[in-house]
């Protein structure tokens, strides 16, 4: 038994050290026994910061709660502005093994950076490249003594599925499975989702408002279970998925599917071959097919800037499957593009998102 003892104590000692590892505290004194127990109170997650730090005109409080498995939940409230002046992200955090820093990704287009200082009790919050803010104004969250989790209130996307009178979504930013409740606009969804299903129980993507909240477990003497509510369905796109959210594909060399024209789902005939753009890496040349015949070109990209030239395709008539002429046309009107993890999305002059495409990985 001692040495079972000594084993589960080496173990014990070895996870808390990773664990303080993991958020960039260093335990220089844990050795004793009082250094144990203030790290592992420490490094205990679920875990939440706050603070006020400088916004443009007015101050904005933000809290930020680290939930176990690299999840995080952000809130920002812009204090003194008329609502709404609050927004809430949820997504994955990681810490940087050679700079310590803490980095959250999720629906944001930059990730934001943050270092653990004064043993864990705070983080600091940095600049968009991952530097300090040069400032005396405050620029770090305090830990507060427990948890307070928000319940964040923002737009989904996630593949959702419904079998045996149980429903349930995978969210794409963050990984994570929640049962879906079944209130609110809850039918909106499961009647769409009835509809664009090919068999039961498949998994098809979805958008939606949405509130992750906190309700009692079906198992008892369980704590309450995080649960989505649908507070306004959007839309299901049967043709596409999550995609790999985190890593981003390259706009060029990139078999690129298309999934979405304007705000409609592709839906191409049995009889064609699937819409879809590669953007040479060689040159500046861009191939692929409309739906029904094939297409060749060239386009122009600085920056985030993307322009087509004209394209030329084959001549065949296809009268079925998706609108091929409305595509080109589309494609015409293209300024610029945004990439996030596997999907690419073209937008027109106005910042408008009128092309989605998804990465597919070739055999």
């Amino acid at each position: 038994m001692g040495v079972v003892s000594d084993m589960i104590g080496s173990w014990r000692c070895g996870f808390i050290g990773w664990a303080l590892l993991v958020l960039g505290w260093s335990p220089a004194w844990s050795g004793t026994v009082q250094g144990t127990a203030f790290y592992r109170e420490r490094m205990a997650l679920p875990a939440s910061y706050e603070g006020e730090l400088p916004g443009a005109g007015n101050p904005i409080l933000w809290h930020v709660d680290l939930l176990p498995e690299g999840r995080y939940r952000l809130r920002t409230t812009h204090v003194g502005k008329p609502e709404p002046n609050r927004f809430d992200d949820i997504g994955r955090w990681t810490r940087e093994s050679d700079s310590g820093r803490i980095v959250l990704r999720g629906g944001r287009e930059a990730p934001i950076f943050l270092l653990p200082v004064d043993g864990g009790a705070a983080l600091r919050k940095l600049d968009l490249h991952g530097q300090p803010i040069e400032s005396r104004a405050n620029d770090r969250l305090a830990r507060l003594p427990a948890p307070a989790l928000i319940e964040p209130r923002l737009l989904l996307t996630g593949m959702f599925t419904y079998m045996a009178d149980a429903a349930s979504i995978t969210l794409c930013v963050d990984g994570q499975r929640l049962p879906v409740a079944m209130e609110a606009d809850y039918q909106a969804l499961e009647a769409a989702y009835l509809e664009a299903r090919l068999q039961p129980g498949q998994p098809l993507l979805v958008n939606l408002q949405g509130l992750i909240t906190g309700r009692p477990s079906m198992e008892e003497n369980r704590p309450p279970q995080a649960t989505l509510v649908v507070e306004r369905f959007i839309g299901v796109w049967p043709r596409e998925t999550c995609g790999n959210t985190l890593a981003e594909s390259p706009l060029r060399g990139t078999y690129w599917k298309l999934v979405r024209l304007g705000d409609a789902p592709v839906v191409a005939s049995m009889k064609q071959r699937e819409a879809h753009l590669v953007l040479a890496t060689d040159e500046a040349r861009v191939s692929g097919s409309g739906g029904c015949n094939r297409l060749i070109g060239g386009f122009e990209i600085d920056g985030e800037k993307l322009r087509f030239g004209r394209m030329a395709s084959t001549m065949m008539a296809c009268p079925e499957g998706m609108e091929e002429r409305k595509f080109l046309d589309t494609l015409a009107q293209v300024e610029r593009f945004r990439i996030r993890g596997s999907h690419l999305e073209l937008l027109d002059a106005t910042g408008a998102v009128t092309l989605r495409f998804e990465a597919v990985a070739l055999k």
